[in-house]
């Protein structure tokens, strides 16, 4: 295996780590998203993530082709959306809302 490979592969291994850690999988609804804009979304306070086979899918669904993209970040298979940007922020208020009621 290439340097480069062993690189990818070590680097997708520590995002699949930070999500199982730090993050929660949430249903697209439960974000106040259409149902159609992803099978698997992962949340945390600051960040709306989702795996790299599926951004289109938010993307268009979701609306997220619209968030800056110096507020998405893409770190081995995942993308990453900031809640630096309004529109992440807002679906995440959504759901932090809702789980406090």
């Amino acid at each position: 295996m290439s340097m480069l490979n062993e690189l990818i592969s070590e680097i997708n291994s520590k995002v699949e780590g930070l999500i199982d850690e730090e993050f929660r999988e949430v249903t697209p609804k439960e974000v106040g998203l259409d149902p159609r804009a992803g099978y698997r979304l992962f949340i945390n306070e600051d960040y709306i993530a989702v795996s790299r086979g599926n951004r289109r899918t938010l993307d268009y669904y979701g609306g997220f082709e619209y968030v800056d993209e110096e507020h998405v970040t893409v770190l081995g298979d995942m993308v990453f959306y900031s809640a630096d940007d309004e529109r992440v922020q807002d679906h995440l208020d959504e759901f932090f809302m809702q789980e406090k009621e």
